[in-house]
């Protein structure tokens, strides 16, 4: 069975599923045309991140990656490859398969990066559908986009992700996109099927980009709110609970 959850597909086989996650980016680069200027290699790393993050939240190890980019291989591909590589690396995820294919035809003018990534999770390890009546909900970093997230110290990294996923603590995990955190929430309210009571203060922008997954809403029973908050060295904001 094949079934598409939040952002994620995920095929059940059995006692395994597997996961399917996939991220785009374009205009951010090195190009003449690019609108947000920043090292190619530094685009491959935030690309990979935030299908990473997907699969990471339902529980789902990664396995493969394929990248499709716009541009030649030849600067521009292998920095964004070296960018995904070194990632993959510096947070210890390895054996993973890459494929890819890049723009040999025509020149480029303006960077464009596709990535999709699979990950794989035994059933009962999945965490899908696992909130519950009177569950918290937390906020992990914070929404940043374009420039913010070059200069903040208080978005999530790949590693933080990783320390999600390894916290048998949390029940749920969403990372927060460009539709934002009040987007993210009603997500998780049609998935549960419960409501959210909310209880952050209205300073919070809940509906500002989260960039590449810079913030990750979490669900987690109230007795580990600590366990949760000390999780890693990023903000923590409680955003309310379940019902």
């Amino acid at each position: 069975m094949i079934e598409k959850y939040r952002d994620v597909l995920i095929i059940h086989e059995g006692d395994v599923a597997y996961a399917v996650s996939c991220d785009s980016t374009g205009a951010i680069g090195e190009k003449e045309n690019d609108v947000l200027k920043v090292d190619a290699e530094v685009v491959g790393r935030a690309a990979i991140k935030v299908a990473l993050s997907e699969l990471l939240c339902v529980g789902a190890w990664p396995i493969a990656i394929s990248d499709a980019l716009s541009n030649e291989m030849n600067p521009t591909g292998i920095k964004i490859i070296d960018g995904i590589k070194k990632e993959l690396t510096e947070n210890e995820i390895y054996d993973v398969v890459l494929t890819g294919s890049t723009e040999e035809n025509f020149p480029s003018t303006m960077t464009g990066v596709g990535v999709t990534a699979i990950g794989r999770a035994a059933e009962e390890e999945l965490k899908v559908r696992k909130a519950k009546v009177g569950m918290e909900v937390g906020l992990i970093g914070y929404p940043r986009v374009g420039q913010e997230v070059l200069y903040c110290h208080d978005v999530l990294s790949l590693k933080d992700y990783v320390k999600i996923f390894r916290c048998n603590e949390i029940a749920e995990a969403i990372p927060v996109g460009s539709k934002g955190i009040k987007h993210e929430l009603d997500v998780l309210k049609l998935s549960s099927g419960l409501e959210f009571l909310k209880e952050y203060k209205s300073d919070l922008d809940d509906e500002k980009s989260g960039g590449p997954s810079t913030c990750c809403i979490v669900v987690y029973k109230e007795d580990d709110r600590q366990i949760v908050e000390n999780l890693v060295d990023k903000p923590f904001i409680r955003l309310g609970r379940l019902s």
